[in-house]
């Protein structure tokens, strides 16, 4: 059974273009996963990455999988899986997060969301930019769909030599380490996103602002914010 969970008010948005960055995502399409096929690609993707390329004895799906969205990458040309990313709200349960760390207060009450098991495939994970173009894509829909489910915080456990990536679209360091011992003990950081200050922090300052924030992109369908996905069953 999916568990029932009060949908969030969603929050309107501007949407514009900026004809600067509009390029940056081109080859590639992102979407939430709404079809039982959708999740079995996004699970085989992060299959890859985190059993056959780093080796670890992790599940796939595991118990967070069932109350969670999937968020999926795609090559616009072949329609191969080559990314993915999951969004799991605090609301319908305790958060991976909480298996290493104690969480503050602010962090058990509210909308609350974790993004964990970012994967992206070796051959995508490369490209002109700091960021690879699958990365900048999951990232704005992440936080395009964060907007859109009225969220108010996001948190993300993130390797050290992580920490700048995460830093760089808004979250802020809390000082927290823990190994995970599910990904072979990896020193992992908790890091927060409150999101309303980090927006207000963020705009006209950061570089990206537009394109992350407001800017419309063809090859990002962010959907209506619907019940949780029952991702238990795809197996």
């Amino acid at each position: 059974m999916t568990p029932h969970v009060e949908q969030p008010v969603v929050r309107s948005m501007p949407v514009r273009r900026d004809g600067r960055l509009r390029n940056l995502l081109r080859g590639y399409r992102f979407r939430v996963c709404e079809s039982p096929d959708d999740i079995r690609r996004a699970l085989d993707v992060r299959r890859q990455v985190y059993r056959d390329e780093c080796g670890y004895d992790v599940a796939i799906p595991d118990d967070y999988d069932a109350r969670s969205w999937m968020l999926l990458a795609l090559d616009a040309d072949s329609g191969d899986a080559v990314g993915s990313l999951r969004m799991t709200p605090r609301a319908a349960g305790p958060i991976e997060a909480e298996e290493y760390f104690v969480l503050p207060p602010s962090l058990t009450s509210g909308r609350i969301v974790e993004a964990t098991r970012f994967a992206i495939l070796p051959s995508h994970r490369t490209g002109p930019r700091f960021l690879p173009a699958v990365a900048l894509g999951l990232f704005k829909l992440c936080i395009r769909y964060v907007l859109a489910l009225g969220a108010d915080s996001v948190v993300v456990c993130a390797k050290p030599e992580r920490v700048w990536t995460y830093e760089w679209i808004g979250f802020e360091r809390t000082g927290r380490s823990a190994p995970y011992l599910t990904l072979d003990g990896s020193l992992h950081e908790l890091m927060v996103s409150r999101v309303g200050s980090a927006i207000e922090r963020s705009r006209g300052h950061h570089r990206f602002w537009e394109f992350l924030v407001e800017s419309d992109d063809l090859e990002i369908v962010v959907p209506s914010p619907a019940a949780w996905p029952d991702v238990a069953r795809t197996g």
